[in-house]
């Protein structure tokens, strides 16, 4: 599967932007989600970035079927394919 990032050597993205004088937020369990999403919405003077850990075992949609797929061939959701 091809739903996450290689993270053995990427940077610390909310780091990186907040460098730049952006916002940066990190979001690392569901109980996180609807605050921190609310908090970075209504943030409308700066650019806003959202790094969002999710598990690596989770199906993450839309989903392409192959690597170097077409975007008209991928899973929508559990069961549905374009």
């Amino acid at each position: 599967r091809h739903s996450h990032s290689y993270m053995d050597s990427l940077p610390d993205f909310v780091k990186l932007v907040e460098s730049y004088g952006h916002v940066g937020f990190k979001i690392e369990s569901r109980d996180e989600l609807e605050p921190v999403m609310a908090e970075a919405m209504a943030i409308k003077n700066k650019l806003v970035f959202v790094d969002i850990l999710v598990d690596p075992s989770e199906h993450v949609y839309p989903m392409l079927i192959a690597p170097n797929g077409s975007l008209r061939d991928m899973w929508l959701s559990k069961g549905v394919r374009t």
